[in-house]
């Protein structure tokens, strides 16, 4: 008896590089996964005043990550001014997911919160309480960051936010991978961000039904942007990671 998503093809849009545990879960389901990058993630250089906030990183009380690649970029940053990883003991860090926590190893330090729900907003209905009244608090995000968080938090406390990478259209796809797509030879694309549905529809713009297309989101805020573009997700995972994706696209195909 085969496996129950053998032979099946999904296509993950995740920036290169990003789709390794993914990959290895569907493949011991003999399931396929092709990469095909919709977004690339670049590095910003930061600007006079940014360099002014992490000279001052001591003026903080809280830092806050909301994605890996903040939390990378943030650090290379430190590292090429102080030569160290380093933060001021009194700093303290909150992470959004345990994805972004685990990376903090890396740095050798840890957070001090850590919010587990899949959303901004999960994370600022707790987050709100543990900040003081004129806290000041460090956000180290990219160029199509949502302010959910800054928002509710800066009614308490003083937020600064420093761009430390954009996220971008890929300048080359994979046009064989690209053609599945066109020619239906697929199962499930993968999308995790808002920004990996606006580029996949504006790849296939012309060539393709976007309301065909069989989307996998890994979380409500991907969700609503594909809904938001008339399309009906397929599938969206309960948990915002790669084993709550994957377990979402097996008790999809359970259920048939």
């Amino acid at each position: 008896m085969g496996k129950l998503l053998e032979n099946r093809v999904f296509i993950s849009t995740r920036p290169l590089g990003q789709s390794a545990e993914l990959e290895s879960l569907l493949m011991e389901e003999s399931a396929t996964l092709i990469s095909m990058p919709t977004i690339e993630v670049k590095p910003l250089p930061l600007d006079e005043f940014s360099w002014l906030q992490m000279r001052n990183l001591d003026s903080f009380n809280w830092i806050v990550f909301t994605s890996p690649n903040g939390l990378k970029f943030f650090f290379a940053s430190l590292f090429e001014l102080q030569n160290n990883y380093g933060l001021p003991e009194h700093l303290k860090i909150a992470v959004v997911g345990k994805k972004t926590a685990a990376h903090l190893e890396c740095y050798g330090t840890s957070a001090s919160f850590i919010n587990l729900g899949n959303t901004a907003e999960d994370f600022v209905a707790d987050f709100y309480h543990r900040v003081n009244p004129g806290d000041r608090v460090l956000f180290p995000i990219g160029n199509l960051a949502r302010t959910v968080i800054e928002d509710k938090i800066s009614k308490k406390a003083i937020c600064t936010r420093i761009l430390f990478y954009e996220t971008l259209l890929p300048e080359t796809v994979d046009g064989n991978i690209l053609q599945l797509i066109t020619e239906d030879k697929y199962d499930m694309i993968v999308l995790t961000s808002p920004s990996s549905c606006t580029n996949l529809l504006q790849l296939i713009s012309g060539k393709s039904d976007p309301s065909k297309l069989r989307l996998v989101c890994i979380g409500q805020t991907t969700s609503s942007e594909v809904i938001r573009n008339g399309i009906e997700p397929l599938i969206t995972a309960g948990t915002a990671n790669s084993q709550g994706i994957y377990s979402a696209i097996v008790n999809y195909f359970q259920k048939k």
